[in-house]
């Protein structure tokens, strides 16, 4: 799938959205739902992809294998967040998606922090 097909498959979602708004709303909204899980199921097999590969560069690393993991589950977080919080701006509920923000950057910090925290005592290790 390359992105010219789901540039095509998000811009005839979109047009077939806004000609449907107007008369039935609700079929607007899960037009755009369903174009979107769409678009997601169509990237997952890239996404399983670039996981596999940062695994695999974990793998060669040895100790360091929890911090690659870390760094998935951050992109996952970040991705994952992303996706639900642009879903709901679409349905108008902007309250909802900047809390889903919230919480998206929250996971990350509590995920990343012990990754900072080992690079601080690394340089800290190497200042004499």
């Amino acid at each position: 799938m390359d992105i010219f097909q789901i540039a095509a498959i998000g811009i005839i979602g979109a047009v077939l959205a806004v000609m449907i708004k107007r008369e039935a709303p609700i079929f607007a909204i899960m037009i755009s739902l369903a174009v979107t899980v769409l678009i997601f199921l169509l990237l997952l097999p890239q996404l399983a992809a670039v996981i596999s590969l940062i695994n695999g560069i974990g793998i060669h690393l040895g100790s360091g294998r929890e911090h690659i993991l870390a760094v998935i589950k951050i992109i996952g977080i970040a991705y994952v967040a992303e996706f639900a919080s642009q879903l709901c701006a679409d349905c108008g509920e902007n309250s909802i998606a900047s809390k889903i923000d919230l919480a998206g950057k929250v996971l990350i910090m509590v995920i990343g922090a012990p990754i900072v925290i080992g690079l601080l005592e690394t340089v800290i290790a190497m200042i004499p």
